[in-house]
């Protein structure tokens, strides 16, 4: 099981955050904690206890206790968000893994989503006031931008700012939260949390972008899941946007698809050729380097150090994945 592919000096750290994940699922319910642990267990990038880490260190935070807690709490959100989504988009898998619900079946893994958000907040109860609106407000914005992508599905005439608030909602401001709680434990300034903040929003606009040019554009066995996915789901991401709004055979393609609400796996593969032959992909990656990079000029306040080098480090690996 991968914790992540990023060397940025904080491994030791995620380890404990795995170590600290797994003894908060642990359940009498052992049906509860298996489910949990199949998603655990799938791995990921592991982005949002990264972020916390190394924006506590950055403001020269050593409380790692609370650190450990909060980050492996905000992993246990996403794991939640993971199982849920599956089962709203009908996906089969999730990190080359059967989906939760496929492998455990619908109610379990829907009561596993609500425990993995119950343990979740278990933890986050624990802290300061502050730290609770923050990951309240996170899981709020994410619920609003779960909402109004489904509301939008199968909606062909999506707009690239519809787009940005969904991907705002329900990536980015989870991201943003986990930055500013690691430098809110650090007791950083004001300013600098803010700052953290910011670079997080940023990077998470910039991680989902390309989290949908990969379902254009990626490798099957690279991502463990199929491409195409948004596509059969009925979402339009940004290089479908583009390419409909660049492209006659791609706006008609697409327009197709989405009035009969469903698509076939030849419809998929002829789409995605058509969006390919586009530069729709092209722009979608130069939209998301301009979100890291926007992202990094928010470190330019902060003192330098290991950390700082590392979120800028982050930031580009953010860009050149190709999982």
């Amino acid at each position: 099981m991968k914790t992540g592919s990023w060397d940025l000096g904080v491994s030791e750290e995620l380890e404990m955050v795995e170590k600290r994940m797994r003894e908060l699922v642990n359940s009498p319910q052992m049906t509860l904690t298996n489910v949990a642990l199949h998603v655990i267990g799938a791995g990921g990038k592991r982005v949002r206890p990264t972020l916390a880490i190394l924006s506590h260190h950055a403001l020269h935070g050593n409380d790692l206790g609370k650190l450990i807690d909060i980050a492996a709490a905000m992993e246990l959100i996403h794991s939640a968000t993971l199982v849920h989504d599956d089962i709203n988009d009908g996906a089969d898998i999730r990190r080359g893994r059967k989906a939760a619900y496929k492998q455990f079946g619908l109610h379990e893994a829907i009561v596993a989503g609500d425990f993995l958000f119950a343990r979740a907040f278990y933890v986050g109860g624990l802290f300061s006031k502050k730290i609770v609106e923050v990951v309240a407000t996170s899981t709020t914005r994410l619920a609003e931008g779960e909402m109004m992508q489904f509301t939008h599905k199968w909606d062909s005439t999506l707009s690239v700012d519809q787009y940005l608030k969904i991907i705002e909602g329900k990536t980015a401001h989870p991201i943003k939260s986990a930055a500013e709680i690691g430098a809110s434990l650090a007791e950083g300034r004001p300013e600098d949390i803010q700052a953290l903040g910011e670079y997080g929003l940023n990077l998470g606009i910039a991680f989902q972008i390309i989290d949908d040019v990969l379902d254009v554009s990626g490798d099957e066995r690279s991502l463990g899941k199929p491409i195409g996915t948004d596509l059969k789901e009925g979402n339009l991401t940004l290089p479908l946007i583009l390419a409909r709004d660049e492209d006659k055979a791609a706006a008609r393609k697409i327009k197709e698809i989405f009035a009969a609400k469903s698509v076939t796996d030849a419809q998929v593969s002829e789409t995605l050729k058509i969006v390919l032959g586009t530069g729709a992909v092209k722009k979608s990656i130069e939209i998301a380097r301009g979100y890291a990079t926007g992202a990094t000029e928010y470190l330019d306040r902060l003192p330098e150090s290991v950390h700082r080098s590392s979120l800028i480090e982050l930031s580009r690996l953010v860009i050149d994945r190709t999982n």
